[in-house]
């Protein structure tokens, strides 16, 4: 339960920043004047957030080649608004695949951060022998009864995984690197349907909390390899 309230938390603070500062300008600039000031604010914070900031987190450490490249799992969501993430490895893809098949909540933890997603718990340091094993139908908690359930496995290559409603399809991919190494690409697809003011807020709020815990995330499982295996991260 922490993990709900947590969230809960962050979006209430988030909402009640926003909120307070527009009954500040307006207070302060009076009712007419600061309404207007308001509106453009937020005309010129949306259209730089969707124009610059968004293009950028939705495709965080991913070549041009590998947002356009088709993966497993495509196929899963209808006219989605895809995003996809990746990071290097030193580390060869059979050194990367243990941590990815034990991600999740009860499981080894998502390598973020944990006072926020993993009710508290430290995420695993270390490969756990007991959640090595993942299979079609099994489900990737994300807190406690919601998650993802496993569609599809390629062993050493890909999980791909559906958020139950099927509004979201989620694949983590590993690739060869150029040279040597390999590459994690995260794929989502997302289909909010008819787009509504509480979905748009929704959306809103959720999408940059998305990306400030997958690059944690992404960021750790990097990091604990190369310190597994010796090398530089």
């Amino acid at each position: 339960m922490r993990t709900q309230k947590m969230i809960m938390l962050i979006v209430l603070t988030v909402f009640l920043t926003g909120a307070a500062a527009v009954v500040g300008v307006i207070w302060w600039l009076g009712a007419g004047l600061g309404s207007i000031v308001v509106i453009v604010g937020v005309g010129l914070v949306f259209a730089l957030f969707r124009t610059v900031i968004q293009p950028w987190y939705n495709g965080w450490g991913a070549t041009d080649e590998e947002v356009a490249m088709a993966m497993p799992g495509d196929d899963l969501i209808e006219a989605p608004n895809s995003v996809t993430r990746a990071i290097g490895f030193a580390a060869e893809a059979e050194d990367v695949w243990p941590w990815l098949v034990q991600i999740g909540f009860g499981r080894a933890g998502w390598y973020s951060y944990d006072w926020i997603d993993n009710d508290g718990q430290p995420s695993a340091n270390e490969i756990i022998p007991e959640h090595q094993r993942l299979s079609v139908g099994d489900q990737i908690l994300m807190m406690p009864e919601m998650g993802f359930i496993v569609t599809s496995i390629d062993p050493g290559r890909s999980i791909v995984s559906l958020l139950e409603g099927g509004t979201t399809s989620w694949c983590l991919a590993l690739y060869p690197q150029e040279g040597e190494g390999s590459r994690l690409v995260s794929r989502w697809r997302n289909n909010w349907g008819k787009i509504t003011p509480a979905n748009a807020v929704f959306v809103a709020i959720t999408d940059p909390g998305t990306f400030i815990m997958e690059q944690k995330m992404l960021r750790t499982i990097r990091d604990r390899v190369a310190k597994q295996h010796g090398v530089a991260p």
